[in-house]
């Protein structure tokens, strides 16, 4: 039996209790084409190898379907957890997301699309602790703007921590990282998606391509967005082994649609060169460009909603 978790509340709790609860979200979702081989390469190496048994045997493993990856900016008006009531922030987040594939050994019936964050940036330390303990989630700590914070800018950026190079002589940086910039305006207005479904289906849709409809589906009958990550600790006195180790299952649930719709005009992504964050080799699978990789968006849309996040669930667990 599991001990019970022993509360830090009021004692400075900077990891709270699921589920999260977010108020007044827009989230701005920039898709890409992405190399499929790279990207199943990355899942190889950061999430399959926690997908086998303690005896060897590999009870889930995930697939890269599709050669497409998305940057999400959000941009959140109340966080807060819906269990331990302790107050609220607003916060942000920025990610990239990859579409899996989630095989079962044992159960073709398990067999599911997922989503996958290898990098995500949060502007408010509960969010990045809470959000690692609880389900493993890489956060770190960044610096997000969105447009509409200085006049007329209309940019997206992610600033972090980052190494142009790996060496003891090496100082981080903190400067931009990631940054989505209009490349051309359209005149004519956008439509409006009406409902959840009608929004889900429009960016699944764009996103996943011929794959979405089994999440389409899933999402009309039970309005939960599958995702999954690695939580993991080092082991004290053995940095090169995990004392835990296990892949979640993270659920968010949208509880409200305020709207939504396509961004027309043109997008550009644009990732900072460093050793640290291999993004381009990581998603397109070749050398990145000196200074600054520019990646062509290929769909571009907002949502405004409110969800939680969900305690989810163990997938599989090392001993």
């Amino acid at each position: 039996m599991s001990p019970p978790y022993i509360s830090w509340l009021r004692h400075g709790a900077a990891d709270l209790a699921p589920p999260g609860v977010f108020s007044d979200a827009k989230a701005h979702l920039f898709g890409f084409d992405a190399d499929k081989h790279a990207m199943q390469a990355l899942v190889d190496t950061l999430l399959n190898p926690a997908g086998f048994s303690p005896a060897g045997g590999q009870v889930v493993r995930y697939e890269v379907p599709l050669g497409v990856s998305m940057v999400s900016f959000m941009d959140i008006a109340r966080c807060t957890s819906g269990t331990e009531v302790v107050g609220w922030l607003p916060g942000r987040e920025c990610a990239i997301w990859i579409p899996l594939i989630e095989h079962h050994q044992n159960d073709v019936l398990k067999t599911r699309i997922v989503l996958w964050a290898p990098y995500i940036f949060i502007n408010y330390a509960i969010g990045m602790i809470t959000g690692r303990e609880i389900w493993g989630w890489p956060k770190v700590l960044a610096d997000i703007a969105v447009p509409g914070d200085d006049p007329g800018t209309s940019q997206f950026s992610c600033a972090t921590t980052f190494f142009p190079t790996l060496s003891a002589e090496t100082r981080g940086v903190n400067d931009t990282l990631l940054r989505v910039v209009k490349t051309r305006d359209v005149v004519e207005p956008a439509p409006i998606w009406r409902t959840g479904a009608e929004a889900a289906e429009a960016v699944i849709g764009a996103f996943l391509g011929g794959v979405a409809a089994l999440l389409v589906d899933v999402l009309r009958m039970r309005p939960h967005a599958p995702s999954v990550a690695l939580k993991q600790f080092r082991a004290p006195g053995a940095a090169d082994v995990a004392c835990y180790q296990a892949i979640t299952d993270s659920p968010i649930e949208i509880t409200a649609f305020h709207g939504g719709g396509p961004l027309l005009d043109g997008y550009a992504l644009e990732i900072t060169t460093c050793a640290s964050h291999q993004i381009v080799l990581d998603l397109i699978g070749r050398t990145p460009d000196e200074g600054m990789t520019r990646l062509p968006v290929t769909f571009a849309g907002w949502v405004n909603m409110d969800f939680q996040a969900l305690s989810g669930d163990t997938i599989v667990a090392g001993t």
